[in-house]
């Protein structure tokens, strides 16, 4: 069971420690410094910004997650010891770990700002709130999730730390940017669920690594559709960053 729960949270730590762990050092020296501005436009705009980008990037990876958790397991962890039953367990807690990432890579930019205003003590507050609520709902959900309702527990309590964080953030700087940060959600959610379709479709028509590249290419198509602005955000911020170098 542990070694189960493991491996689905290394797949899970990938696109944090490639993308919202980046995003957020990098963020962290820009809030330190807006922060002692006279107002904090800057801050909100930056916090609001780092926000939908992590949105942008994890969303689509939840999707990946849940429709392709047993290729993406077998492909990874299959063979030698790792038979199907472990490998149909993994992909259960993969499914559910993946439900809370988004709030995941979230919470890591809201404590950055957290850590540039000078407190520590809330994060580590609300910290210690969610292991408190991840044993009640690991007591709750594993006896008829079994292993899935580990994984599910540790995505509760981690997207209700995201929200609480979230709106004590809000109120002590009078908002970010909150209605922007929602209908940009909602646009990546939208792009998501139409990529979600199309990974389905093509893993069960071709197979699991075509269902990687059309879901890819559906993402971006998509993105346009709904004028997800991320996109052309973080793309010309890769562009400037190179061209820099």
């Amino acid at each position: 069971g542990v070694a189960v729960l493991y491996f689905a949270y290394r797949l899970i730590q990938f696109p944090i420690g490639i993308f919202s762990n980046a995003i957020a050092q990098a963020i962290l020296p820009t809030f330190s410094t807006q922060v002692l501005e006279e107002n904090h436009d800057n801050l909100k705009h930056t916090l609001s910004w780092g926000l939908r980008t992590v949105f942008f990037v994890l969303m689509p990876m939840t999707a990946l997650f849940m429709v392709l958790a047993k290729p993406l397991v077998f492909t990874f962890f299959g063979g030698g010891r790792f038979d199907f039953n472990s490998g149909v367990l993994t992909s259960s807690a993969l499914f559910y770990y993946s439900i809370g990432l988004f709030a995941y890579g979230g919470t890591k930019i809201l404590q950055c700002c957290f850590f540039a205003l000078k407190d520590t003590v809330t994060p580590t507050k609300i910290a210690g709130l969610a292991l408190f609520l991840n044993v009640a709902l690991n007591a709750t959900l594993m006896f008829p999730l079994k292993i899935g309702g580990l994984a599910l527990a540790t995505s509760v309590s981690g997207v209700i730390t995201f929200f609480i964080l979230f709106f004590i953030l809000s109120k002590r700087l009078g908002g970010f940017q909150e209605e922007k940060i929602l209908f940009s959600f909602l646009r990546v959610c939208g792009a998501t669920l139409g990529m979600a379709a199309v990974c389905f479709l093509v893993n069960r028509a071709l197979n699991f690594y075509w269902a990687l590249f059309c879901g890819g290419i559906a993402y971006i198509v998509l993105c346009f559709i709904f004028k997800v602005t991320e996109l052309k955000e973080l793309t010309d911020k890769i562009l400037w960053q190179t061209y820099k170098i």
